[in-house]
């Protein structure tokens, strides 16, 4: 339901009606393999990039496994997982 209210105000004002940004809100957990292949390919003039996550067990290590997959290439740069736990 929120995403529907969301879309439509969105349509209507240009904006976010719970930020009020311009920005499009995304809904749903992303892709973060692809994100960070995006990232890597934008950025790939630095060595290193740290990848910060907080959140329950399940979420940072998804964000963990994304770093590996993505890592496993050995293409620069390279992700740095930092996270904290809770829940």
């Amino acid at each position: 339901m929120l995403y529907i209210c969301e879309n439509h105000f969105q349509r209507l004002s240009k904006k976010s009606i719970f930020t009020g940004l311009k920005a499009i809100n995304h809904f749903g957990r992303p892709d973060m393999t692809s994100f960070l292949k995006f990232v890597q390919k934008k950025h790939s003039y630095v060595s290193k990039i740290g990848v910060f996550s907080c959140g329950p067990r399940p979420l940072t290590k998804s964000v963990m496994s994304a770093c590996d997959e993505v890592n496993k290439g050995r293409r620069l740069p390279y992700f740095i997982h930092h996270f904290e736990n809770f829940g």
